[in-house]
């Protein structure tokens, strides 16, 4: 039996759920170039638990991104929604299991 065919899609769920947030950023650049369009956006949001952790200063341009990209993928969204997610935001370098409502929402 060979080795199994590279997939860096599971390959990228495999990182994230370790916590491996530089290898999963370069995977996540695989993917991206692998499927010609952006992580889906529950994949990204997995990322922000990573980065309020391994990067906090970083955190706000990370998850202000992905704000807008869930409000641009969202056009039925409403401004109610979108406080409840960005509240979910706030409070996910406090508590990283604030990303359960924003994943559940998707």
């Amino acid at each position: 039996m060979g080795p199994r065919p590279w997939k860096p899609a599971a390959e990228l769920d495999a990182a994230l759920e370790r916590g491996n947030l530089r290898f999963a950023v370069k995977l996540a650049e695989e993917v991206r170039i692998e499927q010609g369009k952006s992580i889906d956006l529950s994949i990204a949001a997995r990322f922000l638990p990573l980065i309020a952790r391994e990067s906090p200063r970083e955190f706000d341009s990370w998850a202000l991104r992905w704000l807008a990209r869930w409000i641009a993928e969202r056009p039925a969204a409403t401004i109610e929604q979108a406080a409840e997610v960005a509240g979910a935001l706030a409070d996910l370098p406090a508590e990283p299991t604030a990303i359960d409502a924003i994943l559940n929402d998707q």
